[in-house]
């Protein structure tokens, strides 16, 4: 895509440009900020958005890199500091969106590389500025290791020196204009000391980049002066200020540079092979189970809505959202997408919850093919901070565009005449090495009260759920969901069940927090006596249902968990949906009564071995 680059003249905004090169991307136009002339702060402005020192020479550096080159003033303030950015005409914010705004008028582009590191201030608001402008933002470092990210860029002959210091172990004297591979071991060795960002994220330096493999030349200081901001004793903040300045012509041979394309530790690839192949997981022959009682009334299980009852922490499961798409009726995807969500609107307001109570989504698709046009209907339903969100095709009946099932949380204890319903969020809408895929909109991870919902992060949970699927977005190749606990992990408690059923082995484990205040139960139904041509189903579903209420009762006297969801993963060649669908909810309503989750069916193609049926279960 066309992208314009937001330069400071650092390190971190140059090598994300190399980064956007290397994905593809054709930088077409630079843009600066600088600080007003009528402030009197012409080289240093105390600002929480903009790095200001060595702007001089950001002309020269445009001139460098051969790009048009756009500049706005600072005449803003950091008014509005919160978390999520809203609109604020006296922010500084604005000056930023009016210079995008100029930038994408002039040169059409598409893109924006901005070079943040670790700062969720200046993303948010970045990424605030760019979805009011449709504009995509490229933060290829967000979240990368720092010391690894400085070993790249100066092993990507990145060129830079130092030109402020304002942390204890820099000095102004001994610091100010070395290069990046000099202060290596200095800013390693401060990093274990003190705990200095090796990379500078918390203020602690600066940085110029004089040359690096886009530049067509090479910037060259003639002279420079020390300007000392702050003369203390431990941590002095000072920085160069440029007197004169150069380009020089570069060697032949630096035109060219190779920069890894990913940063990531796993590399993807199109090799089909991604699960190994052994012996003992040879492709078996699949025969259908057949239901000998079929005595129950016809269900279409994709239109049975259900919700589990709400925990006594606040939290309580939806299932059962479906979106009907029949072009022979006149209704045409988006249509269908916004009755499935005034669907879910109307039942979650007969519990007194609101769609800004949904901290999680999972959404199944018929076909990867309508989610462009499901994703602008979505994108509506949710604020600045929508829910985490699993998104994936799966093998949905005919006309069903797609299923939604969502976890909502409302806690409604009041302490001290204050209702708690607070969460955070991190809604990180940038495509980066750290979020690859990021086709939003989604929050990556959602913290409530003792728990947390993430998109990539290690968390409780039990057996492991290895289902597979017809797709993912993008062409992923992993889409992986977890539930984190803030406790000890050495002191979860764990146990397991294991019992015959009918030519059916039933497999349970449980693990329990620390803290008792949730659970993960996983199980799995695996049939062991495939030379059958029929097997009744009723005594397996029962004893599946069963184990997983002894699974329940094992939880130690101080977990009051409920379970909330019931998410059965089955092999969709063997098994009648509706008549599985009405198979186990009649065995919850047995076992658990009221206290019965809300069913979830995933139709998929394969389960590990010989499993036709795993079921993974979240208790609050």
């Amino acid at each position: 895509m066309r992208v314009v680059a937001l330069i400071s003249g650092g390190k971190d905004s140059c090598y994300n440009m190399m980064q956007c090169a290397a994905a593809g991307h054709h930088i077409v136009a630079l843009a600066n900020l600088r600080p007003a002339e009528n402030t009197g702060r012409t080289d240093e402005l105390d600002s929480y958005m903009y790095q200001t020192v060595g702007h001089h020479a950001i002309d020269l550096y445009a001139d460098a890199l051969d790009l048009p080159l756009y500049r706005g003033f600072i005449k803003g303030t950091s008014i509005n500091t919160g978390r999520v950015y809203t609109a604020c005409q006296e922010d500084e914010v604005e000056d930023l969106y009016h210079l995008m705004k100029l930038v994408k008028d002039k040169e059409g582009v598409e893109g924006v590389s901005v070079g943040a590191i670790l700062s969720d201030y200046q993303r948010v608001r970045v990424e605030d500025v760019c979805r009011r402008l449709n504009l995509q933002p490229l933060a290829y470092l967000w979240r990368q290791n720092q010391e690894i990210l400085l070993k790249e860029m100066i092993s990507s002959n990145i060129q830079a020196i130092i030109i402020k210091v304002a942390a204890f172990g820099l000095d102004p004297d001994k610091h100010l204009g070395k290069t990046l591979d000099q202060m290596v071991p200095h800013l390693l060795e401060l990093s274990e000391k003190y705990g200095v960002h090796v990379c500078g994220e918390g203020g602690e330096y600066e940085t110029f980049t004089l040359d690096c493999p886009l530049f067509k030349k090479k910037i060259v200081v003639d002279s420079a002066e020390v300007i000392v901001h702050s003369a203390d004793a431990f941590a002095p903040v000072a920085y160069l200020h440029f007197s004169k300045l150069h380009l020089e012509n570069k060697g032949e041979s630096s035109g060219m540079f190779m920069v890894k394309s990913c940063s990531c530790e796993v590399t993807c690839n199109g090799d089909d092979d991604i699960f190994p192949s052994s012996e003992e997981d040879e492709p078996q022959e699949n025969i259908p189970v057949i239901w000998k009682s079929l005595n129950h009334n016809s269900l279409d299980f994709t239109q049975t809505f259900g919700s589990s009852r709400k925990s006594l922490s606040g939290y309580q499961w939806f299932s059962g959202i479906t979106a009907r798409c029949l072009p022979s009726q006149g209704r045409n995807a988006q249509e269908a997408a916004r009755e499935a969500f005034s669907s879910l609107r109307a039942n979650m307001t007969s519990e007194g919850l609101k769609p800004k109570d949904i901290i999680l989504v999972h959404l199944y698709m018929k076909s990867m093919k309508d989610f462009n046009v499901i994703n602008s209907v979505y994108v509506t339903e949710f604020d600045l901070c929508p829910p985490a969100r699993v998104c994936v095709e799966t093998l949905l009946p005919d006309g069903v565009l797609f299923c939604i099932d969502c976890l909502a949380h409302k806690y409604d204890i009041a302490a001290d005449d204050v209702l708690c319903d607070e969460k955070l969020v991190m809604h990180v809408q940038s495509i980066s090495h750290w979020a690859p895929a990021n086709i939003g909109p989604y929050s990556q991870s959602i913290k409530v009260e003792d728990s947390e919902t993430y998109r990539d992060a290690t968390g409780l949970w039990g057996l492991l759920t290895v289902v597979v699927i017809s797709r993912l977005p993008r062409d992923a190749a992993v889409e992986w969901h977890v539930v984190a606990v803030i406790d000890d992990p050495l002191q979860r408690k764990h146990f397991a069940m294991k019992m015959l059923s009918e030519g059916f082995q039933i497999e349970c484990e449980t693990v329990e927090s620390s803290s008792a205040s949730c659970a993960s139960i996983s199980i799995r139904l695996s049939l062991i006596s495939p030379s059958a041509s029929q097997l009744d189903l009723d005594g397996p579903l029962h004893d599946l249902v069963h184990m997983f209420r002894q699974a329940v009762e094992k939880l130690s006297e101080d977990c009051r968990a409920s379970p909330l969801s019931f998410r059965a993963f089955f092999k969709d060649d063997i098994f009648d949906a509706e008549t599985l669908q009405i198979g186990l909810q009649e065995c919850l309503e047995k076992y658990l009564g009221k206290k019965a989750p809300a069913l979830i069916l995933v139709p998929v193609v394969d389960l590990p071995g010989k499993e036709v049926i795993h079921v993974t279960c979240w208790l609050s």
